[in-house]
């Protein structure tokens, strides 16, 4: 990707990342968060583990469906596998709907969901199937399908439900770890920040659309309702 072109086109450039679908530690861009200890540092997401929450976020909205389809591509490959094991750890029956080849035929993928009885959907975090997101959200909305999203910007758009880091405080930090090396800072000196902060929207709205009431409990969680 992005990173590994800008690792291997320079050895003495730092580098300052925002690690959003994969974990730096383990593709070996930093020795650990505390002490990166080369020229990369910047902002882990911990994509992974957010993938399982939004897994558990849907199962406690819908807590009676059991099949869930999970759209993604391999800018999320990382996030799949941890997802799928959250969700079957649950008791749910994760759908596989991987998408190889551009443009992304985001109609047949509803298909594919139809004909496999999907009962929700999971959104993984890729830039690639960001470029549908108007084509996801109103299917999403025509096959009444409860849709779980990381960005806000799918829940404006009409989508049921996000759970994210706020992409707009990411990008400050990210700022911030270049302002402080153009201070004279060492990335290897720089440990990597973390989110300390999620965001879950909800669109009532396309809850109304789609047939569903969200229990309570998940909209007292909410940082966002949209009505």
């Amino acid at each position: 990707g992005a990173v590994d072109a800008a690792v291997a086109g320079t050895t003495s450039t730092p580098i300052v990342i925002w690690a959003n679908n994969f974990d730096p530690i383990a593709r070996g861009y930093v020795q650990g968060l505390a002490h990166p200890g080369g020229r990369v540092t910047g902002v882990f997401s911990r994509q992974l583990e957010l993938a399982e929450k939004q897994v558990e976020l849907l199962n406690d909205a819908f807590p009676h469906r059991k099949r869930i389809a999970m759209l993604w591509d391999s800018g999320s490959a990382e996030q799949y596998p941890a997802a799928a094991h959250r969700a079957k750890a649950l008791g749910l029956e994760p759908i596989s709907i991987r998408f190889d080849h551009t443009p992304y035929d985001i109609p047949g993928a509803y298909q594919a969901m139809k004909a496999q009885s999907a009962e929700l959907v999971l959104v993984l975090s890729t830039p690639f199937l960001a470029l549908y997101q108007d084509r996801i959200v109103e299917l999403a909305a025509e096959n009444r399908l409860p849709t779980m999203f990381i960005l806000r910007t799918y829940v404006l758009a009409g989508g049921l439900m996000s759970y994210g880091v706020p992409v707009e405080a990411t990008f400050r930090r990210v700022a911030n770890f270049v302002g402080r090396i153009l201070q004279g800072s060492k990335p290897a000196d720089l440990p990597l920040e973390q989110p300390n902060q999620y965001h879950l929207a909800i669109n009532l709205k396309t809850a109304q659309r789609i047939g569903v009431e969200l229990p309570t409990s998940i909209l007292l969680r909410a940082d966002e309702v949209i009505e």
